[in-house]
This record gives C-alpha cells, structure tokens and sequence, in this order.
C-alpha cells in the first residue's frame, strides 16, 4: 500500500520511503580529510566509522551553501544533501581543490528511509547488522544503514539497485506500507533537521538554522571558509534567528523562501523565511521556517495573506537537551 500524504510519526506504521529528493557524494583520494577541513564546520579530524554527522559547507560571508549528513560507506567518506543542491554545490566545494588528491563521484547509490511500528525488528529480519543508538552506523557489504533517534526511531538505507529490490520483497511480507521524500521531509521537520534547498542557499550562517546544538559546528578546529563570521555570531552573540517547527491551518502551503506573517497589536507583518513544508493527511500544515529569536511559542503566525489560516510554534526535540 502507498501512503499519498504523510502522517505525524506516532502514527506511522512501518513505512518504506523512497528519497529521490536528496543523493549521496562519495570523496576520495589521500587529501580528503584535510581539504574537507578547510570547507566544512565539522572537525573532520573526529570523526569514526561507526557514527553519521551533520555539518555546514558555507561561503566566505558565512553564509550556508547547503548543510549535507557525512558518514563511511564502507572506507569511503560519503555525504547526503539534496538533490536539487547537488551540481551548484559541488562546483563550490571544488574551488580550491585543483592541488588536493580528492575525487567526489555519485549517482552510483540509492537512498531509502525506513520507520514506523517496530521497524527495527523488522529490519533485523533483512539484515545482518542493524544500527541502535550505541552504534548508529552499520555496514552490510553494499549497504550502509544510518540510524536516527528523532522524531522517532528511524533508518537511512544507503543501497544500491538490486539489494532495493530484494529489500522491497522482504518488507511486502511485514505488510510494510510505501511512500516517498514528504514522509521523511515531515519526519526530517519535525526533528528540526533544516532543509536547504536552492532557493534558501547562501542566505542564513549555520546558526540560525540550530545546527550548532546538531553538533554540526567545531569551534576548535582551524581555518575554514566562513569562519569568522560563523565564530563571531558564537563570541559576540548576534545570530538573532533560530529554526522554527509551525504546525496549523494554510489555504495555499507555503514554498521554501517565501514569508510568514506574524500578528502584532493586531496588524499582520512579514516574518522569517520558509524552508520547507508539508501537508499531513490529517489536513495539518507543518512549516519549517527561520524566524527571529524574539518570535515565541504565544505567537499567532500564518502563510502570507492568508486570511482564514493559522499557524503555532511546536517544540523541536534537541531544545531542552540543549539548554540543559
């Protein structure tokens, strides 16, 4: 069965998604660490086979090109961004590579997310090797699983062709539902994971997408692009902008750039940017937007001129662990 719209994650059976939206990136070659080093927030030097990372790929301004998830297929590093993100950012990321021995390849691997009621058992059924949250990257010879802990317990199959198809017919036994890239960009919403697509790219520094409590940021490491401003927005505090997770009502569902309107002594004005969103089957509307620090939880916002909408602030679930 194929789900047409997406539903919140505590109602997801166990759900086979196909992510033709998003594409990994292998890097190789003897100076891969080291230059990737000079272009991304992460430390690169601390990072294991056995664990998957967010990180930044920024411009000179400190402004995100793309935020991308890196890990190890195999020996191989390997990072996942979207789709649409992928020629543009990759043109970028090899400005300076001309004197490196680096070589970025893909194409050659498939991208699946697996979650819902009792989907790591399931899997355990498919698999030699599952991921938890000890070890949240397994191999399986051609595949690599990533495992993730928000909203809900979910898998990020990286694959190829031929093990999809076996994949596929395991699961038609566990009456495993289908569905494509809205479930996991719902799931990946309500994580508080940012989405950066090409209209969003280049405008916001790391920050004011939380990917600093993603631990996708070392404030320790040495030079990279975007540096100083991304540490100067740490150190003298004037990031004024965080990631919003908005659930509510809209007659038209916002794109990604457009604008929020907030309502203010009763006068509705422009807000924060859109990065994404999705319509639940439930008719719900979830927004993934970058709204100012100021804007709070009490707040009634809505798509722009939408007279009969309604949208409100929803806790992201990394918050409370990071204010700890």
């Amino acid at each position: 069965m194929f789900i047409k719209k997406p539903v919140e994650s505590k109602y997801l059976t166990s759900t086979l998604m196909y992510l033709d939206d998003w594409i990994s990136v292998s890097i190789s070659g003897r100076d891969t660490i080291k230059y990737l080093q000079s272009q991304l927030t992460l430390d690169l030097t601390s990072i294991n086979e056995n664990q998957h990372y967010m990180a930044a790929h920024c411009n000179s301004f400190g402004k995100m090109l793309s935020n991308l998830r890196l890990f190890y297929f195999g020996k191989t590093l390997t990072y996942i961004i979207r789709k649409e993100l992928l020629k543009f950012q990759l043109t970028e990321l090899k400005k300076y590579a001309i004197f490196s021995e680096i070589k970025f390849s893909y194409g050659d691997k498939l991208l699946l997310g697996f979650a819902g009621y009792k989907s790591e058992k399931i899997l355990k059924h498919v698999f030699e090797k599952v991921p938890n949250h000890k070890i949240p990257v397994v191999q399986n010879n051609d595949t690599a699983i990533l495992w993730f802990k928000n909203p809900i317990e979910r898998f990020l199959i990286v694959t190829n062709s031929n093990k999809i198809n076996v994949l596929k017919k395991h699961l038609m036994c566990y009456q495993t539902q289908f569905s494509d890239n809205q479930q996991w960009l719902a799931l990946d919403i309500e994580s508080g994971i940012p989405i950066i697509d090409i209209k969003n790219s280049g405008k916001f520094i790391p920050q004011a997408t939380n990917l600093h409590m993603l631990n996708a940021i070392s404030f320790n490491k040495g030079c990279y692009i975007g540096q100083e401003t991304i540490a100067r927005a740490k150190y003298l505090g004037i990031n004024k902008y965080r990631l919003c997770w908005l659930t509510g009502q809209c007659k038209n569902l916002p794109s990604a750039n457009d604008q929020l309107e907030i309502k203010a002594n009763n006068i509705w004005r422009c807000t924060g940017k859109v990065l994404a969103s999705v319509k639940l089957d439930n008719n719900l509307s979830w927004i993934q937007a970058v709204l100012d620090k100021n804007v709070h939880v009490g707040n009634v916002l809505r798509a722009q001129q939408d007279n009969t909408g309604y949208l409100k602030i929803k806790s992201l679930p990394y918050l409370l662990e990071y204010t700890k």
